[in-house]
């Protein structure tokens, strides 16, 4: 996802439930990912990964490389805007309320007037765009960023995030960057386990 939405108290009026919107959409665990040369390997081996969830759909992998480092491109911009793990502590960067037409002053390609309406929320007097600097960049975003990467980073992130539930080809590539690379997993679990813990995962919410 581009940014996250969720319900939660007002800062300034805990008896109230509000919409905040907070910056997402990267691929790697947080923006220092993207610059620090100490994750200089990481960031190839995301290349590596996106370019094969390409490949497995049957793109040829020369083609697939450009799409992956395309990606990375996009990724990289949203991340340079992003709020550094660190300062994302501070309350003043998780907490900016505005009005509806406040926010489309702020990112005048995206309207949120539509876009709440599209995910049928009812807003009333306003919501927390909470990191103001990460939205006012994906807006410019939309005019700059050429329609075909935007496909790609979107049909690459939908591929990444089902591949659990596809063959097991789409598994294990995943789970060969986000378990063994990122995290250390020697292997992924049985079968059995993961669909277990579907099941209950999906019974818990």
């Amino acid at each position: 996802l581009i940014f996250h939405m969720r319900a939660s108290a007002d800062y300034k009026n805990a008896t109230l439930q509000i919409a905040f919107t907070r910056q997402g959409g990267l691929g790697l665990p947080t923006p220092e990912y993207y610059s620090s040369d100490e994750f200089a390997a990481i960031r190839k081996s995301y290349v590596a990964y996106i370019a094969k969830m390409f490949v497995l759909t049957g793109v040829k992998a020369e083609e697939a490389q450009a799409k992956a480092e395309g990606i990375l491109a996009l990724e990289t911009r949203l991340a340079k805007a992003s709020v550094p793990r660190v300062e994302m502590r501070k309350p003043e960067n998780q907490y900016h309320f505005v009005s509806v037409a406040e926010a489309n002053k702020l990112t005048p390609l995206f309207d949120w007037n539509e876009y709440f309406k599209a995910v049928g929320v009812k807003i009333g007097d306003g919501f927390s765009l909470s990191q103001p600097g990460f939205f006012v960049e994906f807006d410019a975003m939309l005019a700059q960023v050429p329609i075909e990467q935007w496909r790609d980073y979107l049909s690459f992130h939908t591929l990444s995030d089902a591949a659990s539930l596809l063959s097991k080809d789409f598994a294990d590539a995943r789970f060969a960057f986000y378990g063994k690379t990122l995290t250390g997993q020697p292997e992924q679990p049985p079968r059995w386990k993961r669909v277990l813990a579907q099941v209950n995962g999906s019974m818990r919410s």
